[in-house]
């Protein structure tokens, strides 16, 4: 099913994740494609101790906040794709990430398997869900063996869909959710705009309510 979502401002859907979460805008990344990485209440980072423990040593993937937390259906819909089974990184160093990650965006052809395209190199283990209204929403990089929907099912907004894991394309433990204008193929489907029901800001003081919005890159955010 396919939707001409150009002249829309975007569905609403609602935030996937609970607790407190940063937005970060990888590079080259589409301005409505969403990484979010875990964070701890009194913590600055995205794990314990100093961030340079991922520049000059390594960072085990269940250290980071973010890891095997659970993510929630945004929306109801049919899960049209769910693949997991693939390893997801457990030792991280942000050199040998940022560098494998750059030459795995140039090389990633994707592959038939089965009469179905595998995006798991690049996405890693993933969900898609195809909503009524017209659009498909995908949450990439899960946990291995985390995924709690199958393919066909119905699911309704709040239902645990996986957890957040470090598997395909990735430099360290997120989920990346973007919604697509069709569910059906995505080697053609559209990246559409989307906004998230609520959620709440950090303003520097205060948590702040915000409604019917998107958080802006590097901006801590909690549900």
């Amino acid at each position: 099913m396919k939707k001409d979502f150009s002249s829309e401002s975007g569905p609403v859907i609602e935030f996937p994740l609970r607790g407190e979460w940063g937005y970060m805008r990888a590079p080259g990344h589409h301005p409505f494609a969403f990484d979010f990485m875990g964070r701890a209440e009194g913590q600055r980072g995205y794990f314990p101790g100093s961030k340079l423990r991922y520049f000059i040593n390594l960072v085990q993937s269940e250290e980071w906040f973010g890891w095997s937390r659970p993510v929630f259906a945004p929306c109801d819909g049919v899960v049209v794709q769910a693949q997991d089974g693939w390893q997801d990184r457990k030792s991280l160093n942000f050199f040998k990430e940022f560098f494998s990650a750059y030459l795995r965006s140039f090389l990633f052809r994707p592959k038939s398997e089965n009469g179905k395209i595998d995006f798991r190199p690049n996405a890693g283990n993933h969900v898609v869900i195809q909503s009524p209204k017209g659009f498909a929403v995908l949450m990439a990089h899960l946990k291995m063996g985390s995924i709690a929907v199958s393919l066909g099912q119905h699911v309704r907004i709040g239902a645990k869909i996986g957890e957040v894991g470090n598997s395909g394309n990735t430099t360290a433990p997120h989920l990346h959710i973007n919604l697509f204008d069709q569910g059906d193929n995505l080697l053609k489907a559209k990246v559409i705009p989307f906004y998230f029901r609520h959620f709440e800001k950090w303003n520097g003081s205060i948590w702040e309510k915000i409604h019917n919005s998107l958080p802006q890159n590097r901006q801590r955010i909690r549900l």
